[in-house]
């Protein structure tokens, strides 16, 4: 770990559920334009000035400590509980908050970095990006949370507040009408970050408006973040002229995966419910044969099978191709089944001139589906 986290009672780290989510982090942003893919959120237009622990709307409470000359009253003031936090735009001063269409947050860049503490432990840096839908009274709940990622910290390797790092999330599906959320874990510890760490990610913005939803274990997936819990520090604010630094790239039908709703990127093929397969079959002294297809739907499939000449070149089948026998089934789910059918006298006396088999075209046409196949008969 990079930091040694809180002492505080009932502090304990949170797990978050993942779907089929990668970590990869600080990547360049996709290259080339495409209709299927679009922007929101901030238009990171100004630096990262604000931080989380001095800076959103909690009244916050004193604490009594021992007397230091720091404190010499004994008293220490704590904006808010240095616990779970996430913060999330719902009125950008350019731009929409909310995600326009429903695919796949393919990347979140953030502007900022984490503060580390005079004197104090490394600050815990990590975050995650929440797909969270509006309630109808205020406040959010949240639906999905990615895998974490590390923030830059403030001063190391030139990290400010201008710094925008980008996070792909592969599989972080968003609604339409939703916003995604920046969660930090708070990292709190006595006397350093008695307010949690102070993550440098909001920027004043007039018009912009971000709410916050601040609980110990309380902004995992599933969590209701109503606007009417709320409490001088914890719960629910509303911050008015700030704006969180995130943006999202959203992805939508051939560009997102087709884990989200509405995408089919990496979608597997779509099966027939029938297939035919090449097969040679014998015609007895009845001028009955009996052709193999296979069903994939556990129910069954009912359908027609039918038996075509084939002539010797594309003009010759379109004046003289002719169906020699057709019949219809009823299979069984998840088999290969046999159809029977009688085939014109025609087709026989063709076939006793070619004793090496006469191709066919076998065309079964079931649950919406048709398929063809060339065939071989021959007198058995």
């Amino acid at each position: 770990m990079e930091v040694l986290l809180a002492t505080r009672p009932a502090r304990r780290r949170r797990r978050f559920t993942f779907g089929i989510v990668l970590a990869l982090t600080a990547l360049a942003a996709p290259a080339g334009a495409n209709a299927a893919v679009m922007t929101f959120g901030s238009p990171l237009a100004v630096p990262a000035t604000l931080n989380t622990s001095d800076n959103l709307a909690y009244a916050g409470f004193d604490v009594p400590v021992p007397p230091t000359p720091e404190y010499p009253n004994g008293l220490v003031h704590t904006t808010h509980f240095g616990a779970d936090a996430a913060l999330w735009n719902v009125n950008v001063a350019a731009g929409s908050a909310a995600s326009p269409s429903t695919g796949q947050a393919v990347e979140v860049r953030v502007e900022g970095c984490a503060e580390r503490a005079p004197g104090g432990p490394a600050p815990l840096r990590e975050i995650h990006l929440q797909d969270i839908s509006p309630l109808p009274g205020g406040g959010a709940r949240v639906n999905l949370s990615s895998q974490p990622f590390p923030l830059p910290v403030c001063g190391e390797n030139g990290a400010s507040g201008s710094t925008v790092t980008a996070y792909r999330p592969v599989n972080l599906c968003v609604a339409a009408g939703d916003y995604v959320a920046l969660n930090d874990e708070g990292g709190f510890v006595p006397y350093f970050y008695k307010s949690g760490v102070p993550y440098r990610v909001i920027g004043a913005r007039q018009g912009s408006v971000l709410d916050s939803f601040i609980r110990n274990n309380g902004v995992g997936n599933g969590a209701v973040m109503s606007s009417s819990d709320s409490g001088p520090s914890d719960g629910f604010a509303s911050n008015v002229n700030e704006e969180v630094m995130l943006q999202v790239t959203l992805a939508t039908g051939p560009d997102a995966t087709h884990v989200c709703p509405g995408g089919s990127a990496g979608a597997p093929p779509v099966l027939s419910p029938i297939s035919v397969r090449p097969q040679t079959d014998g015609v007895n002294r009845s001028r009955a044969t009996s052709v193999a297809i296979y069903c994939r739907p556990a129910a069954g499939c009912r359908g027609v099978a039918t038996l075509t000449a084939i002539g010797k070149s594309a003009r010759a089948r379109a004046k003289r191709a002719s169906v020699i026998g057709s019949a219809s089934f009823n299979l069984r789910g998840n088999k290969t089944g046999h159809v029977p059918i009688r085939v014109s006298s025609q087709l026989v006396g063709l076939l006793r001139k070619q004793r090496g088999g006469v191709p066919v075209t076998l065309t079964a046409a079931a649950a919406g589906a048709t398929v063809s196949q060339t065939i071989v008969l021959r007198i058995f």
